[in-house]
């Protein structure tokens, strides 16, 4: 060590050589710089092409809903149909394409590693759940007609949609 000169106080100055990282026995302090790549699985790819797949063919019937409510408007006259009958019918049309057009987009952000599109897609299963209600109500029918069917088929596919959320290295993997 270095003489310590007059004007110095012991214990402000560093002497001795730099080392690189300690090697112990156990090569506890041994550093690497290996970047390591994981495999993203492909279920939220699978399961979020599947769920756009289907909600296309929901736009593509809305589109025909609407047509027919347009139809019936228009032929109201002629075929002993209220007008407010197809216009009902094009407002529900119209609401189905906006859940089924909301569908696709959260289908695509599945695909692109989203948990936004699998918590869209689970709240879209519950809207059309409980959309029932009016549309037994429009068709006069009751209330309760078919949501027992429906809760049931509702419930298996927001079970599949969420996989990707209750697999715990998966739902890692999502952003």
């Amino acid at each position: 060590m270095e003489d310590i000169a007059d004007n110095e106080e012991p214990g402000n100055t560093l002497d001795g050589k730099t080392s690189e990282i300690p090697v112990t026995q156990s090569d506890i302090y041994q550093q690497s710089n290996q970047v390591l790549y994981v495999n993203r699985s492909p279920v939220p790819i699978i399961i979020g092409a599947i769920y756009s797949l289907f909600q296309i063919f929901g736009v593509l019937g809305s589109l025909a809903i609407i047509l027919g409510g347009a139809l019936l408007t228009g032929f109201s006259a002629e075929a002993d149909v209220e007008q407010g009958f197809g216009i009902g019918v094009v407002v529900l049309g119209v609401i189905s394409l906006t859940l089924s057009s909301a569908g696709v987009y959260a289908g695509i952000l599945m695909i692109q590693y989203k948990k936004r599109g699998i918590n869209i897609a689970l709240a879209l299963l519950l809207i059309g759940f409980l959309m029932n209600i009016p549309m037994n109500l429009a068709m006069g029918d009751s209330v309760l007609n078919g949501l027992g069917l429906s809760f049931v088929t509702n419930g298996i596919c927001g079970a599949i949609v969420a996989i990707p959320l209750l697999a715990s290295s998966i739902g890692d993997q999502m952003e």
